[in-house]
């Protein structure tokens, strides 16, 4: 086990926390003591979250020496794994029994455990939010009681740890419901916003997974329609290499450098990269579809809405950016999710259209912040656990049912708030808890 004293920074790098020390356990025997010996805790994973979730002066719990693929059932599709395994280790072992998961998000860096934890999800109106692969998992309690919950035989308690914001113990293992391996045919294209909006029925209805991105101000958004096939591929290397790591990495981040430097340009820069994407119908491995290029450091936010509201809300965001006359070189994302039971899920009881509000500190981050969340607040929407907010424990109470009965589980489960930091505390309405 690595013990050592760290600075801690998230990949965002707005997150910053000195922890007294830093473990990397490889037993679940080693992830016990530590929990049974110390105070305070915080799990952190990859660091892929913007929201101050790992932030803690106490310890600091990594799980990437804990990454195992414990177990295959070729007949369930089932796996599983240590709760440290990154997403792209899992998709690597899958691939080698011609496995896959069903649906990523755009980043594969994450832990399994941290992904589940903080809501993380792909797009889809037939697919849940990314811990709905999980149908087991085994959980740490504060006590270091090893308790193991099932989606069949223990619904309640499932339903509470998808995410649980590592407040309700530590995630020791998991078993994922895979799917047998697929390739899937993207169709991408530049469509007019209101086109869009027009025939957004169409488009979730019409394909397995959908998605676009919009650069402001320009009228066109890039859609992204994707459909599973067991077709052959046909993604060239060429394509891959100018589109994948040129056009989207070196290009991009040079306009973007350009324009931190000469803001003016911001509106033109769109223009032109909007411009560059031209049709494209291509059939590629799953994951290489799901997952995007790594883009330049920025920041986040990403508020979940409910889906029957989506066309009055996308025309009053798209009013909302050009009015503020937002300077955004960053795409603004929307994708979409169907709705789950999961207690603290942001999908919670209604299909969802996810706005992701993109943007680079320099660009009066804090100042768009806080104008984005009224927009949000004011539309009912639910921010994403991982990315940043500000909204306090009476909104987040009117939003989610269960929030008190999650807060008494925590409560159960954590009597001397180990597992709590600051943040939590204010999100849960518990400041005046040590």
């Amino acid at each position: 086990m690595n013990v050592q004293q760290l600075s801690f920074s998230n990949w965002g790098e707005n997150i910053k926390s000195s922890s007294t020390n830093y473990f990397q356990p490889k037993t679940e025997e080693e992830i016990i003591t530590i929990i049974k010996t110390n105070s305070k805790i915080r799990v952190v994973g990859s660091g892929h979250s913007w929201s101050p979730l790992c932030i803690t002066k106490g310890i600091l719990l990594n799980l990437d020496f804990y990454n195992k693929i414990l177990e295959i059932n070729k007949e369930t599709k089932q796996v599983r794994a240590q709760a440290g395994i990154k997403l792209w280790q899992l998709i690597k072992a899958l691939k080698q029994h011609q496995l896959s998961l069903e649906n990523l998000g755009s980043i594969d860096q994450q832990s399994i455990a941290g992904a589940i934890s903080t809501g993380t999800h792909g797009t889809g109106l037939n697919f849940q939010i990314l811990g709905s692969q999980i149908v087991e998992l085994t959980l740490l309690k504060a006590n270091g009681e090893k308790i193991t919950i099932n989606k069949q035989s223990t619904p309640d308690l499932y339903a509470a740890s998808i995410v649980n914001l590592g407040c309700l113990g530590v995630v020791s293992e998991v078993v994922i419901q895979a799917v047998s391996a697929f390739n899937i045919a993207d169709e991408t294209q530049t469509i007019p916003f209101e086109t869009v909006i027009e025939n957004l029925n169409t488009y979730l209805t019409q394909n397995d997974y959908f998605k676009f991105w919009w650069l402001p101000p320009t009228e066109k958004t890039i859609i992204y329609q994707f459909q599973q096939t067991n077709k052959k591929t046909n993604d060239s290397r060429l394509r891959r290499l100018f589109q994948d790591r040129i056009l989207s990495v070196l290009v991009y981040r040079f306009v973007v450098l350009l324009c931190k430097f000469f803001p003016n340009l911001t509106h033109a820069a769109n223009r032109f990269l909007t411009s560059q994407i031209h049709y494209l119908n291509r059939i590629a491995e799953s994951e290489n579809v799901f997952i995007v290029p790594e883009p330049p450091k920025h920041l986040e936010t990403e508020w979940a809405f409910d889906l029957k509201d989506a066309k009055a809300i996308l025309k009053d965001y798209k009013t909302f950016v050009e009015t503020e006359k937002l300077n955004l070189s960053f795409i603004q994302e929307i994708r979409f999710t169907k709705a789950d039971n999961f207690w603290l899920s942001s999908c919670y009881g209604r299909d969802t259209i996810w706005i992701g509000f993109y943007a680079y500190k320099h660009e009066n981050w804090e100042t768009n912040l806080k104008k984005f969340e009224t927009f949000a607040t004011k539309h009912n929407g639910r921010p994403h656990w991982g990315k940043l907010s500000n909204v306090n424990s009476s909104y987040l109470k009117q939003q989610y049912s269960n929030f008190e009965k999650f807060l008494a589980l925590r409560a159960e489960f954590d009597p001397e708030n180990k597992f709590l930091n600051e943040y939590l505390r204010k999100c849960f309405g518990l400041e005046k808890q040590i």
